[in-house]
C-alpha cells in the first residue's frame, strides 16, 4: 500500500540534506530506469524552488493533471508542489534547484517577478526575443559558476539569476499578451482557477467567484464553456476531485481525515460527492487504484 507523498530536503530521493540560505544545484537530467520507471514519481520540496529545462525526448508533467509535454520547454515548478515527471530514455536536460531564501534574496527588489514564479508554469512557445537557447545558455552560465572558484562567484550566480529570470518573466507576460488579444476570456479562467485553488469546496458560489472577477455567472460560464467546455460548477467540482484523488493515492490518510482536509462538514458527505462525480465511493476507488499498482508492478519484468 502506498505511504504518504515523499517529502525530500534536497534534490529528488535526498531526505538528509541540510538547507541553507544559499542551497543551489544543477544537474542532467538522466532517467533512472530501475528506481522510478524513467521518471520521477509524485513528490515535493517544502524549500525548493525548481526549473526543468528539456531540451529533446518524450517527457510528461504531472501535477493537478497529466500533462505530455513538448520539448524543447522549460517547466518552473514552485516549492511545496506535489509533481512528477516520466521522461524517455532518450530525454536531455538539465535542472536547476534553489533554496527559496535564495530565491527571495536574488528578486527581493522585484516582487512581482517573485509572485509570477510562484505558480506552475510550462513554457515551450518561444519568440524572437526570447529563445529556449537564451534561457538554457543561462543556465550552463549558473551551472559554471556553481563549480568554480573565481572570485565574484556569488554575485555572479544573483546577476545569471536575474536575467533569467526577467526573460522568463518577459515570455509570460508575451504569451499572455497573445493569448488574450482576441478577447479576455483567459484571463478570467486563470483568475477563476486561481481562487477555486484558495477556496474550500462549496465555501463560495458560482456568482460569489464571478462578483470577485466583476463578471456576471452568466458571463463565467460562457468563459468555462469556451476554453473548457464545462461549466463553472463542474470545473470546481472537478478540481475538488483531483484533489482527493491525490490524497487518496499519495498519502495514507483515511476518507474521514481527506473528507477534513478538504473542508467538507462531514466525511459522510464527501463520500456521497465523490461517488456522485466518479461513480465509486472513496474507499473503493483507492483500492481499485492499488490494485492496479499492484498488478502493473508483478508484469514488469526487471531490464
Amino acid at each position: 500500500m502506498r505511504t504518504d507523498i515523499a517529502r525530500y530536503n534536497g534534490i529528488y530521493g535526498d531526505t538528509r540534506a541540510q538547507i541553507s540560505h544559499d542551497y543551489l544545484q544543477s544537474q542532467l537530467i538522466v532517467p533512472r530506469q530501475r528506481l522510478t520507471d524513467w521518471g520521477l514519481k509524485p513528490h515535493l520540496h517544502e524549500n525548493l524552488f525548481q526549473l526543468f529545462f528539456l531540451e529533446s525526448g518524450r517527457a510528461a508533467f504531472e501535477a493537478t493533471e497529466l500533462v505530455e509535454l513538448r520539448t524543447p520547454c522549460l517547466v518552473i515548478i514552485p516549492a511545496n508542489t506535489v509533481h512528477g515527471f516520466t521522461f524517455s530514455p532518450q530525454v536531455k536536460g538539465r535542472t536547476l534547484t534553489l533554496s527559496e531564501a535564495l530565491l527571495d534574496t536574488i528578486l527581493q527588489a522585484t516582487p512581482g517577478v517573485l509572485v509570477e514564479l510562484n505558480t506552475v508554469h510550462i513554457l515551450s512557445d518561444f519568440n524572437a526575443e526570447v529563445s529556449f537557447t537564451d534561457l538554457s545558455e543561462l543556465e550552463q552560465r549558473i551551472h559554471e559558476e556553481i563549480y568554480s572558484e573565481l572570485p565574484g562567484k556569488q554575485l555572479a550566480i544573483n546577476g545569471y539569476f536575474k536575467l533569467l529570470f526577467v526573460k522568463i518573466f518577459r515570455q509570460l507576460h508575451h504569451n499572455r499578451r497573445k493569448e488574450d488579444s482576441p478577447n479576455r476570456a483567459l484571463h478570467y479562467f486563470r483568475e477563476f482557477q486561481k481562487a477555486i485553488e484558495k477556496t474550500a469546496p462549496f465555501e463560495k458560489k458560482i456568482s460569489d467567484f464571478a462578483q470577485e472577477l466583476k463578471i456576471t455567472p452568466v458571463h463565467l460560464n460562457r468563459i468555462c464553456q469556451a476554453v473548457k467546455g464545462k461549466t463553472a460548477q463542474q470545473i470546481v467540482q472537478a478540481h475538488t476531485i483531483r484533489k482527493a484523488h491525490n490524497y487518496l493515492l499519495y498519502t495514507s490518510l483515511s476518507v474521514a481525515e481527506i473528507a477534513y482536509e478538504l473542508q467538507f462538514v462531514d466525511p459522510g458527505y464527501f463520500t456521497r460527492f465523490f461517488r456522485k462525480q466518479t461513480g465509486m465511493a472513496p474507499g473503493a476507488y483507492r483500492a481499485k487504484a492499488y490494485r492496479s499498482d499492484a498488478s502493473g508492478k508483478a508484469g514488469k519484468a526487471e531490464p
